[in-house]
């Protein structure tokens, strides 16, 4: 069977950065499998051909990483898994290669930016903020800068709206999508790398999503790394306790329903108008109604046991709707295209830059941004 030469070093880094052990590793390779792999087979100058890809199926890097013998730096600069070893949630394996090849995209993109001589074009920093800071006063002072500056209905637009302020300021934000019959899901629902990358999971509701990415402009603004695979807009035991985590969902909220959340304070307890007023404000603002009622469980207008209700019927009333949209779906001819992520302008400005200066081929510009040739033409 054939063997070639591999870089034992840059599957140890591997193993480091994704915190697997060697035995762990085996275990892995060898699940479900008759003959078993020993240590000595992944572990020498040589390994078969074969063996290496049963490895990269696990990590997703691609044939030609583990045959280079450059150096690779380990150290806390370069990847956040170096940097932080606990986070909010409990990540699934899917979700550290999630988390890798988005740190992968962004040093890629820094390249092209350093070789193009646009490196500092358009760099802001807005972080003088610490939890220590009013929420509500920290989302009035950036809203002109993050929110779009006309009324947008549409909350699809409105995310989009978002990300391109964001990119104003030099923020990448990537949007990521699976399809409903992925093998591998990830749990995760956004996270923010220093110093400049947010990351979201495309959702059924916008909403949803609008909330998470305000959420992860708070990690931003305050500095704090982190990846989360929790509904940012409900109220968590955890969310309550850490001090971070509640900063951020404080400041979600007050950045996008700005002056709208001063419908509020005419409630000093929970009564029937309470309800009539959440639905009126879901459906004038940016914010679902599971978000109004957390945001009136954390002023204790809401009792908890009483939201804890609420929100299990909210829950309960999407799945149902959920089930009835995959019902739809299945019912349809196959064939459809998988939906596309929303570009960042400061990823396609990024990518216009490389393919200008010869960095990029125009089929390498429409294959990392997931365009067709035909499309190749609006982009540059």
């Amino acid at each position: 069977m054939t063997s070639t030469e591999f870089n034992k070093e840059r599957l140890d880094y591997l193993l480091k950065l994704f915190g697997i052990s060697e035995d762990e590793l085996l275990s892995m390779l060898n699940e479900g499998k008759k003959k078993q792999l020993t240590r000595e087979e992944i572990s020498g100058d040589e390994i078969k051909v074969s063996v290496l890809k049963r490895i990269d199926e696990i990590f997703h890097k691609g044939l030609p990483f583990y045959l280079d013998f450059s150096p690779i730096e380990q150290s806390k600069r370069t990847k956040v898994f170096f940097r932080k070893s606990r986070f909010q949630s409990v990540l699934t394996l899917e979700d550290k290669r999630l988390v890798d090849s988005f740190e992968s995209l962004k040093s890629l993109l820094d390249g092209y930016r350093t070789l193009t001589d646009t490196a500092s074009c358009k760099y802001q920093l807005l972080r003088t903020f610490t939890i220590d800071c009013d929420p509500k006063k920290a989302a009035d002072r950036v809203r002109d800068i993050i929110i779009p500056e006309k009324a947008v209905k549409d909350h699809r637009e409105f995310l989009k709206g978002i990300i391109a302020k964001l990119a104003d300021i030099n923020v990448y934000v990537f949007e990521f999508v699976e399809t409903w019959n992925k093998r591998e899901k990830a749990t995760i629902d956004g996270f923010f790398i220093h110093p400049n990358v947010i990351v979201l999971k495309r959702q059924k509701s916008y909403k949803r999503e609008i909330f998470t990415l305000a959420h992860e402009i708070g990690h931003y603004l305050l500095g704090v790394e982190d990846v989360e695979a929790l509904d940012m807009a409900k109220v968590e035991n955890n969310r309550i306790s850490n001090k971070v985590e509640r900063w951020c969902n404080d400041f979600a909220f007050f950045l996008i329903a700005g002056d709208a959340v001063n419908e509020l304070d005419k409630y000093s307890s929970y009564s029937e108008d309470v309800n009539s007023t959440v639905d009126e404000l879901s459906r004038t603002t940016h914010i679902s109604r599971m978000a109004w009622y957390t945001r009136l469980a954390y002023n204790k207008i809401v009792p908890m046991h009483h939201y804890h209700g609420i929100i299990r019927d909210l829950e309960e009333e999407q799945t149902e709707k959920l089930k009835a949209q995959r019902e739809e779906r299945e019912s349809k001819p196959s064939g459809a295209r998988a939906p596309k992520p929303i570009i960042s302008p400061l990823y396609l400005e990024t990518m216009q830059y490389a393919f200008y200066n010869g960095l990029i081929t125009e089929s390498a510009f429409c294959e990392q941004l997931r365009l067709s040739p035909k499309q190749a033409a609006q982009f540059l």
